[in-house]
């Protein structure tokens, strides 16, 4: 394994096994894993199938899997795995145990957040890795769990929010509607610190997990991610008056210039510097 970091009590890996593949084995934490190089030959409990590129797989705590890998003449098989307690998946369900009946998800979007995740590893928000691995799992319960019967809704919603596949009303409107609102304008009016995800969820009555969900519904991106893009967007205005760059990111909450210049950088594909110069 390398990279290995451990993610709000669960630990996300890129592996690279020594022979390529996996004896049999079994973990007592879901494992969700997408394919870095290669291509697997999976034997899972009884049954048997191939892992694409494309594909994301899902496996419960206590099943017995093996696997032999293909990969192109000269590389190693890889690939990105996340190990994930029993617990976490329960605190979404609010405490209805989940059995992922689909082993295997063809999602590209899923596999790219997968993957986006495992490589900001080094260096990367910790805040902004917790909300996208958030959203997976919330995106995996939707297209690949049971949760023991025909639909089930999160503690928070009073059964109008979250629901089993199927099961969703278009266009529902939820309680936590007015909720969102709220936390929109608390981070629109306060643009000079990263916000906490702990904060927001307890002013507003929700959990963490069903406030990152709802907000996403409402924006298209979860609270720390669009507080981020706010900042950041601030921070073009303060460039275009001229600020000094190191002014700005002091002032918008960032840990230092670098930090500041490696999100603007990466939004806007300039450097805040270079912004700057031909703004003013």
């Amino acid at each position: 394994m390398q990279q290995v970091r451990d993610v709000n009590g669960t630990q996300l890996a890129i592996v690279r096994p020594a022979s390529g593949g996996f004896p049999r084995h079994s973990h007592d934490e879901y494992v969700i894993s997408t394919n870095l190089c290669g291509r697997e030959a999976v034997r899972l409990d009884r049954a048997s199938f191939d892992v694409d590129l494309d594909e994301v797989t899902v496996y419960n705590p206590g099943q017995v899997q093996s696997c032999t890998t293909r990969t192109p003449d000269g590389t190693a098989f890889a690939c990105v795995s996340w190990y994930v307690p029993s617990a976490v998946l329960t605190a979404l369900t609010g405490g209805a145990p989940v059995d992922f009946e689909r082993p295997v998800v063809r999602s590209a979007p899923l596999r790219a957040e997968l993957l986006r995740a495992a490589r900001d590893l080094p260096g990367g928000d910790p805040a902004l890795i917790e909300e996208r691995l958030t959203l997976i799992l919330l995106r995996l319960l939707d297209l690949a769990a049971d949760t023991g019967g025909a639909g089930w809704s999160h503690p928070d919603t009073g059964g109008a929010g979250w629901s089993h596949p199927g099961t969703r009303g278009a266009g529902r409107r939820s309680p936590g509607d007015a909720r969102i609102a709220a936390v929109l304008d608390r981070l629109r009016g306060d643009l000079s610190s990263p916000p906490s995800l702990a904060g927001l969820a307890e002013d507003a009555g929700m959990s963490r997990e069903h406030l990152i969900r709802s907000f996403t519904r409402a924006t298209g991106c979860p609270p720390y991610a669009w507080h981020l893009q706010a900042r950041l967007a601030e921070g073009r205005r303060r460039l275009r008056r001229g600020e000094p760059v190191a002014d700005v990111a002091h002032a918008l909450g960032f840990a230092d210039q670098a930090h500041f210049h490696r999100h603007f950088t990466a939004a806007y594909a300039v450097t805040p510097g270079r912004y700057r110069r031909v703004n003013i």
